[in-house]
């Protein structure tokens, strides 16, 4: 048996152990808060600082190894961790469970009595701390994104701005070049002179066209409402497509409504965004494939679907394709305003359109407006 000397000297051993213990763990989490703090590091960075940091915790720091997961994504402060016996805690935001923070022992030579019910208390406290740096980092995403939303907003209110005065400072140059080249042509000039000024007919047109983009983008066109079948419009602007869609091998499906469908809308506006959504389409289909054009009706909406069998818009350009003067289209293909024209027509007919693609199912458009305008 122990003498009382032998029995102090132990059970004081034992205290200075737990002691340091407490120790250590205190300074793991002094520790995980500052490199959480860090500035000019990246959140993966942090998180793994985080990782390697918390084993020196553990009574065996040698032996310790963590992992952290978080979703789909994984952390482990040992690149090779084979069985093992551990310590597992689920890490919670918002009452949701998003992950698990786990300590490891190699099972070859500790078992699960070597963890100590301390270091159970320290997991806990350390999964806390890891949703705060995790919470952390989802409230600066959604400021982010919510300053770069209204940063574009502010841009996209200046460059409608700009866009009006462009479009009506161009008309009336644009007015002269086209009403003098008529005259040359008139004015029976030799053979080149003609040309020359047809040319410039041609190129000023082109231009008008690109002014009337511009205005439609700025909302300066005067929209005139009425009551229109929404199948014949689209049918009408197919036939005036009738030489491209020919030249370029594409067949055209139409899918209407079983009854005809009556809404409110500016004719000419609405027929420049089903040119612009089939010209698109017309540009990446490859030859015999087809587009879908189909009609529906949802309770007072009118929907109407644009399908493609494209290449598709790969994902990190989708968010981007209604920007003005973007475009994926070679220099001097595209004005880059084609899908803004559109963006703008369907939210000034109080609407709402969305993108789907993939690189095996192509594009589709999906615009849906009310069948009467809101007064």
């Amino acid at each position: 048996m122990l003498n009382f000397e032998e029995k102090f000297s132990v059970k004081k051993t034992k205290d200075i152990d737990l002691l340091q213990e407490r120790i250590k763990e205190l300074y793991c989490l002094y520790a995980v808060s500052s490199i959480a703090s860090q500035r000019g590091k990246s959140y993966s960075e942090i998180v793994q600082e985080i990782v390697n940091r918390i084993p020196q915790a553990w009574f065996f720091p040698e032996a310790a190894m963590c992992v952290l997961r978080i979703e789909n994504e994984f952390w482990t402060s040992h690149d090779k961790i084979g069985e093992t016996v551990s310590l597992i805690q689920t890490i919670f935001i918002e009452d949701i469970p998003v992950g698990t923070l786990s300590i490891h022992y190699p099972s070859d030579t500790y078992q699960k009595e070597d963890f100590l019910e301390e270091e159970l208390a320290l997991l806990k406290k350390l999964a806390v701390e890891i949703a705060h740096v995790l919470d952390q980092k989802n409230r600066t995403e959604r400021e982010e994104a919510f300053l770069l939303n209204a940063q574009r907003q502010d841009r996209l209110t200046i460059l409608g701005e700009i866009t009006a005065g462009i479009a009506h400072e161009l008309n009336t140059p644009l007015g002269n070049i086209l009403g003098f080249a008529q005259l040359i042509m008139e004015s029976n000039v030799s053979e080149q002179s003609t040309a020359d000024a047809t040319k410039i007919m041609h190129s000023a047109i082109y231009a008008r066209e690109i002014v009337k983009k511009l205005m439609f983008f700025s909302c300066e066109l005067p929209q005139q409402f009425e009551l229109v079948e929404i199948h014949k419009l689209i049918q009408d602007a197919i036939q005036l497509l009738g030489p491209s869609i020919q030249k370029s091998g594409v067949n055209i499906e139409m899918k209407p409504h079983s009854k005809e469908i009556f809404a409110q809308v500016d004719t000419i506006q609405i027929t420049q965004v089903v040119f612009n959504l089939l010209l698109n389409a017309i540009y990446v289909s490859p030859e015999n494939s087809c587009i879908t054009v189909s009609i529906l009706q949802r309770d007072k909406n009118v929907g109407m679907l644009f399908a493609d069998q494209g290449g598709g818009i790969p994902l990190e350009l989708q968010e981007r394709i209604f920007e003005p003067f973007f475009t994926t289209k070679p220099t001097g293909e595209g004005s880059g305003l084609g899908l803004s024209v559109v963006h703008g027509i369907v939210k000034a007919h109080h609407g709402s359109i969305q993108v789907a693609s993939s690189e095996l199912h192509g594009t589709t458009f999906y615009i849906e407006i009310p069948l009467i305008q809101p007064s």
